[in-house]
């Protein structure tokens, strides 16, 4: 797709035209929709994404805060890091790179805390 401002867009893009817009994968279009990252509609099993909101995710001021799904609550990035259980996967929510560090040797040090008194009665 060849665009040379924003308005030559139609009003309403596809999750393949918007990837072609931003230069990225249809799935990384996908995983940004479903993260919250950028905003859509879904119609039956396709996203639609307005051309509003591709300005406003490419010049937007600052990256976007919300990199969780919204759906499980969001996550403030100012926040401690927090660990969820999705389906049996465990997930680290956390920000900035630095804090993680710190926050997995904690919580694998607690966690081994805890199999060591499971063993000990």
């Amino acid at each position: 797709m060849t665009i040379s401002q924003w308005t030559d867009l139609p009003l309403v893009l596809t999750s393949e035209q918007a990837a072609a817009v931003l230069q990225l994968t249809r799935r990384t279009i996908t995983n940004m929709l479903d993260r919250g990252d950028l905003r859509g509609v879904k119609v039956g099993k396709e996203w639609r994404i307005s051309r509003a909101e591709l300005v406003r995710f490419v010049e937007a001021d600052e990256a976007p805060k919300n990199h969780i799904q919204q759906a499980s609550g969001g996550f403030d990035i100012d926040a401690a890091p927090v660990v969820v259980d999705e389906g049996g996967i465990l997930v680290v929510q956390a920000q900035p790179l630095e804090d993680l560090t710190d926050f997995v040797q904690r919580e694998r040090d607690q966690r081994t805390a805890e199999q060591i008194r499971q063993v000990r009665p």
